[in-house]
C-alpha cells in the first residue's frame, strides 16, 4: 500500500501592527503604531528586562524591535525618530504608557471577527 499525501502550501505570518491612540490624557492627541506580531523571543527578551529592572535597554529594544512610527515632536516641532534612540528621549510616562500598552495588545488573543488590526485607544 503507498499512501499519498497532499502537498503543504506554505503560509504567510501575516504582521498586524495597532494605532494606539491617546485620548482624555495629557498626550492626547499623540498616536503611536506598534508591532503586534514579534517573535516570542523579542517578547521574552523584553520580558526578561523589564524583569531585570533594566528599563534603559527595554525602551532601546522596544523601539528598534516593535515601533512603526508615531507623530511625537520635541519642543521644537522636529519629529522624534521612531526608535530606540527615540524612546530614550521621550517623558517616561509616556515612554512607559506606550510599552504597557503593547503589552496589554501583543498578548491579548486576536478578534476572531478581524477586527483588532486597527488597534485599540487608550
Amino acid at each position: 500500500m503507498v499512501a499519498t499525501q497532499k502537498a503543504v502550501t506554505g503560509y504567510r505570518v501575516p504582521k498586524r501592527t495597532a494605532r494606539l491612540i491617546f485620548t482624555d490624557t495629557a498626550y492626547e492627541g499623540a498616536e503611536v503604531v506598534v508591532r503586534l506580531d514579534v517573535p516570542v523571543a523579542l517578547f521574552m527578551e523584553i520580558q526578561d528586562l523589564i524583569a531585570a529592572d533594566r528599563q534603559f535597554q527595554v525602551f532601546e529594544v522596544f523601539g528598534d524591535s516593535v515601533l512603526e512610527g508615531w507623530n511625537l515632536e520635541d519642543d521644537d516641532g522636529n519629529a522624534i525618530a521612531a526608535t530606540g534612540q527615540g524612546m530614550i528621549a521621550i517623558p517616561i510616562d509616556l515612554a512607559n504608557v506606550i510599552l504597557q500598552q503593547w503589552v496589554d495588545a501583543a498578548i491579548k488573543p486576536p478578534d476572531p471577527l478581524g477586527g483588532r488590526s486597527n488597534g485599540g485607544s487608550m
